[in-house]
């Protein structure tokens, strides 16, 4: 059984960042193109964080955590740059400060996708800066 998955994206280079990570799933009907007008925000689930956890360990993009000292140490200030400089860009479109990215959403992408898959999907759209259309979460 397969569910319609809605994501919203600031720029056309998100939105196929995002489709190029969606490769690993069995989805179908991948489409992505500009919009005229920019979404109720009060109908999405805004985009994740730019980091996650605490102190000085950074989760990157697949879920592996980097830190210092750990097994990935080597990688770990790579990792920290790259949330650092995730978090600076949302930071600097946050206008009123409150956490969320005020530039307007201009890129839509839509695709069918698992049920089984559905929720580790909009994670993963929510991780890399997209916002989702309500997620229905019924199978």
């Amino acid at each position: 059984m397969s569910k319609h998955v809605q994501a919203y994206f600031h720029n056309e280079s998100e939105a196929e960042h995002v489709r190029v990570l969606l490769q690993t799933y069995p989805i179908q009907h991948v489409e992505i193109g500009a919009i005229q007008e920019a979404p109720d925000r009060n109908f999405l689930l805004l985009p994740l964080g730019a980091t996650v956890g605490s102190g000085d360990v950074a989760v990157g993009a697949t879920g592996a955590a980097y830190g210092a000292g750990g097994g990935a140490g080597s990688q770990a200030g790579a990792a920290a740059a790259f949330v650092g400089l995730n978090e600076a860009e949302r930071m600097g479109h946050d206008d009123n400060r409150d956490g969320v990215d005020d530039r307007e959403l201009q890129y839509v992408l839509s695709a069918q996708v698992q049920a089984a898959d559905y929720m580790q999907i909009v994670e993963l759209i929510r991780s890399n800066g997209g916002a989702v259309l309500q997620v229905d979460e019924t199978p």
